[in-house]
């Protein structure tokens, strides 16, 4: 199977997502292509997010979700990856905290993949996690996993990541995700998470 490199690309428009905000710095990474019909198209237009961080290939993007008199303000760190050639969005990983103060990996990707495979992601420490689907929309899929404290460490030490779905006909479709940058988008994460509690009280 060929593998087509990833480069870095700047998503202006936001993206909020029901567990982060949406666009941001896309990375240099290899990926396996996926069909033309199953990459992920853009989303609609939702209120705007505001760049608050740039670490490495990782950017913090952070807004709020809903009427905005009531609703809170979040931050996500952002990794989208771009197919080089059609500058089409295979995948996007996102870093945010939940409502409940759990750190959460999303990761999005397209339709038509075998959904009960859920995503197979790797850190280059040899361990493998498996993220079950959530959610399936026209737009693509949405894969949640609650982070724990072990798995937070791997990421801090792992340089890159891989990412794997299966299409219906079980051919993998995989990506390389560099994870330059994102120790230090962790801890600024979560110095912004502490300054918009204290905010909030």
């Amino acid at each position: 199977m060929r593998r087509h490199p990833m480069v870095l690309a700047i998503f202006a428009a936001a993206l909020l997502c029901s567990a982060a905000p949406g666009s941001a710095l896309a990375q240099s990474s290899a990926a396996k292509k996926a069909p033309a019909a199953q990459k992920v198209p853009a989303a609609p237009a939702k209120p705007a997010a505001r760049v608050a961080g740039g670490y490495g290939h990782w950017t913090m993007l952070c807004g709020k979700e809903g009427d905005p008199k009531t609703a809170k303000e979040r931050c996500s760190l952002v990794l989208p990856l771009i197919e080089k050639k059609t500058q089409n969005l295979i995948f996007r990983v996102i870093l945010t905290y939940g409502p409940k103060g759990r750190l959460v990996l999303r990761v999005d990707g397209p339709t038509g993949v075998a959904l009960q495979r859920g995503v197979e992601f790797s850190t280059d420490t040899g361990k493998t996690y498996r993220m079950p689907f959530q959610t399936c929309l026209p737009m693509g899929c949405k894969a949640l996993f609650l982070v724990p404290d072990k798995m937070r460490q791997e990421l801090s030490k792992s340089k890159q990541a891989t990412i794997i779905v299966y299409a219906l006909n079980g051919r993998a479709i995989q990506t390389i995700a560099d994870f330059d940058g994102l120790p230090l988008g962790l801890k600024a994460l979560d110095k912004k998470r502490t300054a918009l509690l204290s905010k909030q009280k």
